[in-house]
């Protein structure tokens, strides 16, 4: 192992981003130890870790691309587990309340559809495939350790199911818990200026239902994503495919809003979309479980990037740096991409006289450009509502109407269209759309000439990209 810069690397999360980067870790460490609070069963089993859960998850073909390049065999292990492929745009019925629905064509990129238990199980089952990789499971994490007088990070107190408590060393300890709790106590403990953060107050509320469907209720389609219309209609919904022959369905409504109960007042929820889709679907729908809902009050980016410096050794990622709106099904794909951008930071750590400190700094300067696509895209749609309260980007009423603008290409553009669909399944950057060749289609079809390339004129910034890399040999 002639790539090891460390002994030991604490990964905190066995979520989607945890497992992603302790498998990209695992060449660089002599061990590396994921420590998980839930007690994980050798089944696809929702934990008590993650209340949304029960709720509809996917990685975008983006995401999937990702976990693929670090877990080679990850996409057909989920097909042959029972996860459904679906076609992006050939499957899938998008409805948007000004351009009706976007045609249902081959573009190329697939997804694969299951339940939130069986994308874990699937990536964990990969993970522990890896020899130097060891998942310890009911250990809840109570500290992140450093030096007083360095403020460099030496391990992590934790306690296990049985209450016993213990010290681990570690060189690095990536923090992918979530809400990104132990970073925020380390840096309390330490007297250091918590990170500048942007909030976007959106007041949710999903319910959502797993259920059976007749199987010519679904015939045209695979999957069924419902856009709201700001600011008349607040609510959207989605029907996505999940093992086992089953569907999970929900409904995303807007401001505080009393329990959905009884099956019969969920489906007339559905009534109120831009259109009838989801509805007449579920009017043939056999509910399996009981509703569930989860409020998700505020979308919200901890800009550590910008930080003036991270306690050596310490690495947050994922929903702790980033945490999305989830109707748009980014947070686990954002999180791929960010263990993707991982491994390149550790590539070219390797080289460093302190490569620790060189992967905290490489990670942390390129990690904006992997937020920036996606959390533009999940936050745009949100701002459009008045009272949604957070920072709305320059320009901001220019790109609502270049966004229309687009769609409105899409429909009649096979291109434009291609190009749409790579951005929002975060293949490709939101650049791509104000690139020369994509530009004059959407201005062709909509029979004017416009101002919308010029470089101000984006969404947030001018800056927006992904690394697209391979993986390395």
């Amino acid at each position: 192992m002639s790539n090891l810069i460390g002994q030991r690397a604490i990964v905190i999360g066995a979520g989607i981003g945890g497992l992603s980067a302790a498998g990209v870790l695992a060449p660089y460490f002599r061990q590396v130890l994921l420590l998980e609070r839930d007690v994980l069963k050798p089944a696809a089993q929702a934990r008590l870790g993650v209340p949304q859960g029960r709720h509809p998850h996917g990685l975008l073909a983006g995401g999937l691309k990702a976990v693929n390049e670090i877990f080679p065999g990850f996409e057909d292990a989920l097909v042959r587990a029972g996860g459904v492929p679906v076609g992006v745009a050939r499957d899938i019925r998008f409805e948007h309340p000004e351009i009706g629905r976007l045609p249902q064509r081959e573009l190329g990129p697939r997804v694969v559809c299951a339940s939130r238990p069986l994308l874990e199980l699937v990536l964990r089952q990969k993970a522990e495939a890896i020899p130097n990789l060891e998942i310890r499971s009911g250990c809840k994490v109570t500290e992140i350790v450093s030096e007083p007088s360095s403020a460099n990070v030496q391990g992590v107190r934790l306690v296990n199911q049985i209450g016993v408590s213990s010290f681990i060393d570690a060189d690095l300890v990536v923090d992918a818990s979530g809400r990104g709790a132990p970073t925020a106590a380390l840096f309390e403990a330490l007297k250091l200026q918590p990170p500048e953060t942007t909030t976007i107050h959106i007041n949710l509320c999903y319910t959502s239902a797993v259920i059976e469907l007749p199987e010519q209720a679904t015939k045209n389609w695979k999957l069924v994503l419902t856009l709201n219309d700001p600011p008349r209609i607040g609510d959207r919904g989605v029907l996505v495919p999940m093992e086992h022959n089953r569907w999970m369905v929900t409904i995303c409504q807007r401001g505080r809003l009393e329990r959905i109960d009884g099956w019969d007042s969920y489906v007339s929820a559905f009534g109120e979309l831009i259109t009838p889709t989801i509805h007449d679907a579920l009017r043939q729908a056999k509910p399996i479980e009981d509703l569930r809902q989860f409020a998700f009050p505020t979308s919200s980016w901890r800009h550590f990037e910008r930080s003036p410096r991270l306690p050596r050794g310490l690495l947050p990622i994922a929903d702790a740096i980033c945490r999305f709106n989830p109707i748009h099904g980014q947070g686990m794909s954002s999180a791929a991409l960010q263990a993707r951008l991982l491994r390149d930071a550790l590539a070219d750590a390797i080289t460093e006289s302190d490569p620790v400190a060189a992967l905290q700094q490489g990670f942390m300067a390129e990690v904006a450009s992997v937020l920036e696509t996606p959390w533009a895209m999940s936050t745009s749609r949100d701002l459009m509502f008045p009272d949604t309260h957070g920072p709305r980007p320059e320009h901001f009423q220019a790109n609502v109407e270049f966004e229309l603008a687009m769609f409105r290409a899409a429909v009649i553009d096979p291109v434009v269209h291609k190009a749409a669909m790579d951005v929002n399944q975060l293949l490709q950057p939101r650049s791509l759309l104000r690139s020369p060749h994509i530009m004059e289609r959407i201005e062709e079809t909509n029979g004017v000439r416009t101002g919308w390339s010029h470089p101000e004129v984006m969404t947030g910034s001018s800056t927006f990209r992904l690394r697209t890399t391979v993986p390395r040999g």
